[in-house]
């Protein structure tokens, strides 16, 4: 079982464009911090925590694994961690990861990258 990742997509560009328009005063902060109930959640009890703050409010973020595809069926959707993730792929499904921070503090969340998974075993 080998885990990889093709068609990787950043947002790392959009999050920096985002930033750069609130502390310009082009962008309200609540439009940045709207992270849903669900979200939250899910960053509170499956996400990592991240070595790096919350650009609105300095507090700890959590990153969360979202996976998204027609053939992961009800599970498609949800928060999953990295194992329930290699498993899905080692099935031979193929689906999209979303890797989303997350501040439970002030609710600033950014999808950060997508990736198409795989297992390569």
């Amino acid at each position: 079982m080998s885990l990889s990742f093709k068609h990787i997509i950043s947002h790392e560009w959009e999050r920096a464009q985002h930033l750069k328009e609130y502390r310009a005063g082009r962008v309200d902060r609540s439009e940045l911090c709207d992270a849903d109930f669900l979200l939250r959640a899910a960053a509170e009890y499956h996400g990592v925590d991240m070595a790096k703050r919350c650009p609105m409010c300095e507090a700890p973020m959590c990153l969360t694994t979202w996976v998204y595809g027609e053939e992961l069926g009800r599970r498609a959707g949800s928060a999953r961690n990295a194992e329930e993730i290699a498993e899905f792929a080692a099935d031979g499904l193929e689906f999209t990861v979303h890797w989303v921070e997350v501040c439970t503090a002030c609710r600033w969340n950014h999808l950060l990258r997508a990736a198409t998974a795989y297992d390569e075993g």
